[in-house]
């Protein structure tokens, strides 16, 4: 890998533990490794090691069931100019949905008909999710609209531990409300230099993008200055603009976004290295916490 630039390796998973790994990892035989870099990097990557990739872009997207999980989803990738369908029973919540999505086409149906499915043209799909209250129906769905073709197909199941056992079937992503909004309170906990967090693995890792202050104690040096433990590994910086795929000798600069991935293990070391030296976000909460606590006993 030594001879491709642009791309670093930020998560290996080996048998279902994750690992970030550092210089002296080694990659084995089935690991599954996960990679961020430009594009010609991956491609260049990919066709060292006789690896497959998405050949297409994700343009047309279908989503069943109508609830809050498919009415972000609509919102958001209707706004990314992406094609979607979301197909709901329920008349008056349809009506709702058509009202509130205008570059969303809402179908007001029965998601499990063969029949419906195929009139609104299944296989055509780059991505199929399953998003209703019912952990069974999401599964069979996707896994049906993987049998006809869709590439990816994602579930949404009520209980993060059931997502490894769907994914084992076949599912591509299986994804816990729990997940998503634990990713979003601890976004808000963490304060507003962490733009956002997101939960990896089944919460075994994070991955965070946050804005460089000027009282960061990383800011303006170079990585291997840094001291970062293992477990932590910076894989993206944006500097006016421009993204980057860092290494060694890469600089912070404040205002920068960056993106770091992070054994949930090593949390705590969040704070150390990426809060400010007037005593750090986490540590003015569990202050804050603490006096609230004595006030409220008293």
């Amino acid at each position: 890998l030594e001879n491709i630039n642009d791309m670093l390796i930020t998560s290996i998973n080996r048998n279902g533990e994750i690992i970030i790994p550092d210089g002296s990892s080694t990659i084995l035989e089935h690991d599954i490794i996960y990679v961020i870099g430009k594009r010609d990097s991956i491609n260049q990557l990919a066709k060292r090691y006789k690896a497959s990739l998405p050949t297409k872009y994700i343009r047309k997207v279908m989503v069943l069931g109508g609830g809050r999980i498919a009415y972000y989803l609509g919102k958001r990738l209707g706004e990314m100019g992406i094609s979607v369908k979301i197909i709901e029973q329920d008349r008056e919540r349809c009506d709702y949905l058509s009202e509130e999505l205008s570059n969303v086409l809402i179908i007001c149906g029965d998601g499990t008909d063969i029949n419906l499915l195929k009139e609104e043209d299944l296989s055509s799909m780059d991505a199929f999710i399953g998003a209703t209250g019912f952990d069974e129906e999401n599964l069979l769905m996707t896994l049906m609209a993987k049998q006809v073709g869709v590439k990816k197909v994602i579930a949404k199941v009520s209980k993060p531990s059931y997502a490894k056992i769907i994914e084992n079937l076949g599912v591509d992503i299986a994804l816990s409300p729990i997940d998503i909004t634990a990713s979003e309170i601890l976004r808000i906990v963490r304060g507003e230099r962490f733009v956002s967090v997101s939960l990896l693995f089944g919460g075994q890792a994070e991955v965070n993008e946050i804005v460089a202050d000027s009282c960061m104690p990383i800011t303006g040096k170079r990585i291997s200055e840094m001291g970062l433990p293992k477990g932590v590994i910076i894989g993206a910086i944006e500097h006016k603009g421009r993204v980057v795929v860092p290494n060694g000798s890469s600089v912070i600069n404040e205002g920068d976004r960056f993106v770091v991935f992070c054994m949930t293990s090593k949390l705590s070391v969040l704070d150390t290295f990426f809060a400010c030296h007037r005593g750090g976000l986490f540590n003015e909460l569990r202050n804050h916490s603490k006096g609230f606590g004595k006030h409220h006993n008293s």
